[in-house]
């Protein structure tokens, strides 16, 4: 996925830049999974794992908490509006 990626810098910038806009520090790093965004990405439409505010993933403890999922909804929201100034 990041040979992909890493073919579209703008996707990670404008990714950033909506974080930016909403005052949340990014934290970065790989991680194992995202495999529909590997899938997607290798069949021609780069997508980057994005936060949905999911803590403790695959565990009986697995949870989310509505105001994390409030701020993903918000970052994808002004991820559009991003995408929209630039077309």
């Amino acid at each position: 996925m990041k040979n992909i990626l890493n073919q579209h810098p703008e996707i990670e910038e404008n990714a950033l830049e909506a974080l930016k806009r909403l005052d949340i520090t990014p934290i970065q790093h790989p991680i194992r999974g995202g495999t529909d965004g590997s899938r997607l990405s290798f069949m021609g439409l780069p997508t980057p794992n994005l936060f949905a505010g999911g803590h403790n993933f695959h565990a009986i403890t697995e949870y989310v908490a509505i105001q994390d999922m409030e701020m993903a909804t918000k970052t994808i929201v002004e991820l559009c509006q991003i995408w929209e100034e630039k077309a």
